[in-house]
């Protein structure tokens, strides 16, 4: 009986050191495997001890399911995040927006370019027509003061003379104007203005002797000049300058300036691209004045050659 009391207390001593004693082997084998780590760090590479103490790793977690469940719950936040979406979807619009300006940018660009280019040759041919004018104009004075052409026309007196009185257009009929009192000293003023090349102030003094004299003895001479001064005035006024030439032919048919001006009407409606218009009226000076001596019928049959 003794001694099975004296077992029963060793076995119950052990039992109560048993988990002390295993909690010391423990920490004694992590201490070991601290040091292992320690000294595994300060080996050389290459040296590493195969039995040494490896480091830790990480395992994805098993959440079974909870993860996947975790991922779904976020997107469907963000799907419910109408904010953020706009946001995506306001930043994606506005390069697009931007890469359209840009297009149509380039493309209004283009097209003005094209609009100077056309605009800038419309500006070299007016100038090129209003020099031809000009020449055309300044050739007919000089013939017109040198007396080499243009019979019946106005004639201005030499520097230093005496003024004389200008020779009014040929009129053949019982209808030719008769010359008022004052016309002749009027005319010659604003044919004066031609002279000089002044043709703004020959426009305004022309005008003013129509209002004047409107069936005076130069009066078609005036309808005449201001014909052609319409066309060489900044800018030029065509439709001015036929309806002149026009009020020459309608009131005055026998008048000895009508086959310039009906070429001069087929030079106009040829600018204006009335073809078919102008060849008309040169033919109609080629035909109706082809025996006279008016310069204006060699320059329509030079100008059909050379146009059509």
């Amino acid at each position: 009986m003794r001694y099975i009391s004296k077992a029963l207390i060793a076995n119950g001593l052990a039992l109560a050191v048993g988990p002390f004693c295993i909690a010391v082997q423990a920490q004694d084998y992590i201490d070991v495997e601290a040091e292992r780590a320690a000294a595994a760090e300060t080996q050389p590479a290459g040296r590493a001890d195969p039995y040494g103490a490896k480091p830790a790793q990480s395992y994805p977690t098993t959440s079974y399911g909870i993860g996947a469940a975790a991922g779904t719950q976020s997107q469907s936040a963000a799907n419910n995040n109408p904010q953020a979406n706009m946001a995506v979807a306001d930043r994606g619009g506005n390069a697009g927006q931007l890469l359209l300006q840009v297009q149509q940018l380039q493309q209004e660009v283009m097209r003005l370019n094209g609009l100077v280019e056309e605009q800038g040759h419309e500006i070299r041919m007016l100038k090129e027509k209003s020099l031809e004018r000009y020449l055309d104009l300044d050739r007919r004075i000089s013939l017109l003061s040198g007396g080499e052409a243009g019979a019946g026309l106005p004639v201005m007196p030499p520097a230093g003379s005496a003024a004389v009185e200008p020779v009014a257009s040929a009129n053949v009929g019982n209808n030719a104007p008769v010359e008022q009192p004052g016309e002749a000293q009027a005319y010659q003023a604003a044919y004066s203005l031609v002279k000089a090349q002044q043709f703004d102030g020959a426009v305004q003094a022309f005008q003013q002797f129509l209002r004047d004299y409107p069936a005076g003895r130069f009066t078609p001479n005036a309808h005449y000049w201001l014909g052609e001064l319409y066309l060489v005035t900044t800018p030029a006024d065509m439709e001015a300058s036929r309806q002149s030439f026009m009020l020459l032919l309608d009131l005055y048919p026998n008048d000895s300036k009508v086959p310039d001006a009906l070429f001069k009407l087929g030079r106009i409606h040829y600018d204006k691209g009335n073809r078919e218009r102008a060849r008309e009226f040169f033919d109609r000076v080629i035909q109706d004045f082809g025996t006279s001596r008016s310069a204006a019928v060699k320059l329509a049959q030079d100008f059909i050659r050379e146009n059509y």
